[in-house]
């Protein structure tokens, strides 16, 4: 069982979801359930993932959900992209596509040491 709740990357991701929360109350209404939803699924999928792996045994099948939550970051960093685009975020959207980048190369680091331990 591997320890995750100290780790920057996990806590940058618990923030992350309330800060998500947060910018899906600035969409408007039209886009709350499209956009907004698809933003509320891809974040929680990342916490999520990243806490059910920890419960895994192995290396290999914690790693398999570390890049499941890889993949969510990067699904949240594009609707992210996305709302900045249609003009629903300005410049604190763009601070905060940095800090999912920031996210996802520690995550991606995360699952490198995970993999490198190689716990059978």
């Amino acid at each position: 069982m591997w320890k995750i709740d100290n780790l920057e990357v996990y806590r940058r991701v618990k923030k992350l979801v309330k800060d998500v929360y947060w910018f899906i109350e600035k969409l408007p209404n039209e886009e709350r359930f499209a956009l907004g939803g698809q933003m509320r699924r891809a974040v929680v999928s990342v916490r999520l993932n990243m806490k059910e792996g920890s419960g895994k045994r192995t290396s290999k099948e914690f790693a398999f959900y570390l890049d499941k939550s890889l993949g969510s970051i990067r699904e949240i960093c594009e609707c992210f992209d996305v709302g900045v685009d249609l003009g629903y975020f300005g410049d604190e959207g763009r601070k905060e596509v940095a800090e999912m980048k920031r996210i996802e190369r520690l995550l991606a680091g995360y699952r490198k040491f995970v993999l490198d331990r190689d716990i059978k």
